[in-house]
């Protein structure tokens, strides 16, 4: 046996469900909707309909829910912020370059499918493909299960990964 079968043998290849599975911490329902997540415009992919597949309306999504899942944590840990101090909080935790540093220890950007050369992106599409991501959970799981793994990812990521809130 040949040094390339043994290593092909210790490493099986995951299949795209595993790894979103692995990734999110549930199989998958709707496993199109992950699949969109990881689909760049650059494909200029359309359903039957003639509507585009990308991830760019899951991102829209998932940004608004990771803001609605932010605030209200903030809202019921801070009983004594104001408006404006629990807006500036949200701001320095949802802000792109936390989401892209999120986006980057999730793995996620070996999994988008594109045209585009990948190293043509810039440091935006982790955290743009992290909202896609929450949005199909979103819409897979609901509301709860979306708003643990925002906890998970996202609330304890401020402190794994070194992110402080007083900058």
């Amino acid at each position: 046996m040949g040094l390339i079968s043994l290593l092909r043998k210790s490493k099986p290849q995951r299949s795209f469900k595993q790894t979103i599975s692995e990734i999110i911490g549930y199989t998958p329902k709707k496993i199109y909707l992950f699949e969109r997540v990881f689909t760049h415009r650059s494909l200029e992919k359309v359903d039957d309909d003639g509507r585009k597949i990308n991830y760019e309306r899951l991102e829209f999504l998932g940004d608004a829910v990771l803001g609605t899942i932010i605030g209200n944590y903030l809202f019921t840990k801070m009983p004594d912020a104001d408006e404006g101090t629990l807006t500036q909080m949200r701001s320095k935790i949802v802000r792109r370059e936390f989401l892209n540093r999120v986006g980057k220890s999730l793995d996620l950007y070996p999994l988008l499918q594109s045209r585009t050369e990948k190293n043509h992106y810039g440091d935006d599409i982790h955290g743009n493909i992290f909202e896609a991501l929450i949005g199909a959970i979103y819409l897979d799981k609901g509301y709860n299960y979306c708003n643990k793994f925002i906890y998970d990812k996202v609330i304890t990521g401020i402190f794994e990964l070194g992110v402080g809130l007083g900058n």
